[in-house]
């Protein structure tokens, strides 16, 4: 019962430190892979991702004790029940609104993680001499081979999720990605972190922290997980909080319990029905992936100021640029040939077939109208007739 607190807390203490990492990603500048030097210098500058980094390394240390005591699957329906945490959060803190679709996602996420967690009900007390096992396999060496079964897919797939699955795709009708690439990216190597995590966790309940530093443990949970955070850190700028956190806890945690079955020898079931209901978590898991949307939808076009079914409006004269000095001139009323008077605009009628008119829109003399000359004044044009 005190495992599976700690693993609560763990949850908790993880929400915690992703709205820190949120929060303080708005404030910053446009962080970059592509710029690892200027965004790691942005990242350790600010006072609350640091504060943020330090409570997510307090959620590492209870979710690693929580695993000592227990295996990874009963831990899994606390992280679902922390996915509520942080759809409140997600909502009433930073507005966010998930569609249907992602709410679905989030149900099959739920699911996996209960599923896997059935799997380990039909136990004996003292989880039937498991915890002993996985206590001998993290205290023995780990083998090379091992280690790059987790460390070479963690790496990869991040750098395949961008380079080819997730790229963004500019013109028209584009729109911005839901950071489903960010998550993936960035659970996997969380879950690269606490797989390691874990190790040293276990070294030390063996009575084995002294080989610790000896172990490639230490370091290749440095490297993940700063890797880890610094692309979580981008993913929270761009996207929103329910969803990146979402895909990362959801492969995070697949991630943790397939690479704690290889490297510590984490109970799988051998029975038939708790190994498909684990097999079936792992599935569901992979189907929550596939649920969310890679793209965020479309703003209503009554945002955007009119429908699409609505006619333009055109101008029923089309506005002209006056020059500066037309308002300067004096007004003169047409006048005829022959210093005869002027006659009054009232009078006016245009001729059979009307006035002919140029393709610029001014006026030219028609056959039987004499015309004595003109100037320009800038755009301004005077005749005399």
């Amino acid at each position: 019962m005190h495992a599976v607190v700690l693993a609560c807390v763990a949850q908790v203490v993880y929400i915690v430190a992703y709205v820190l990492f949120k929060t303080a990603a708005g404030r910053m500048d446009p962080l970059s892979g592509r710029h690892t030097l200027h965004a790691a210098g942005l990242l350790v500058r600010s006072p609350r991702w640091l504060a943020g980094l330090a409570v997510l390394m307090a959620g590492f240390g209870l979710s690693a004790t929580a695993l000592v005591a227990l295996p990874v699957a009963a831990t899994l329906p606390a992280y679902g029940l922390g996915l509520v945490l942080l759809l409140v959060v997600g909502v009433s803190g930073f507005g966010e609104r998930p569609t249907s679709r992602e709410w679905l996602a989030v149900l099959i996420t739920v699911a996996a993680m209960v599923t896997a967690a059935l799997s380990v009900l039909p136990m004996p007390p003292g989880h039937g001499g498991a915890v002993p096992d996985r206590l001998g396999a993290a205290a023995a060496a780990l083998p090379l081979w091992k280690a790059a079964l987790v460390c070479v897919p963690s790496l990869a797939v991040p750098l395949w999720m961008f380079c080819v699955r997730d790229r963004a795709v500019g013109g028209r009708h584009a729109r911005p990605l839901t950071g489903i690439a960010y998550g993936i990216g960035a659970g996997v190597l969380l879950g690269a972190t606490e797989v390691f995590g874990e190790g040293m966790a276990m070294m030390f309940a063996a009575g084995r922290a002294a080989d610790v530093p000896s172990s490639p443990h230490p370091y290749l949970f440095l490297l993940a997980g700063v890797l880890g955070v610094g692309l979580l850190s981008i993913g929270l700028q761009r996207c929103r909080l329910t969803v990146i956190v979402t895909v990362v806890t959801v492969t995070a945690k697949t991630h943790l319990l397939l690479s704690a079955t290889l490297l510590y020898a984490e109970p799988w079931p051998r029975d038939s029905v708790p190994f498909w209901l684990r097999a079936a978590g792992v599935g569901l898991a992979v189907l929550a992936l596939l649920a969310f949307p890679r793209h965020e939808r479309r703003a209503p076009l009554a945002a955007r100021g009119r429908t699409s079914r609505e006619p333009r409006e055109l101008p029923t004269v089309l506005p002209s640029r006056p020059h500066p000095l037309a308002d300067s001139l004096p007004a003169v009323p047409p006048s005829r040939p022959g210093g005869a008077p002027p006659v009054p605009p009232s009078q006016i009628s245009a001729p059979p077939g009307g006035w002919p008119v140029a393709r610029n829109g001014e006026h030219r003399p028609g056959r039987g109208e004499p015309h004595l000359g003109s100037t320009n004044l800038g755009n301004v044009k005077i005749e005399w007739r």
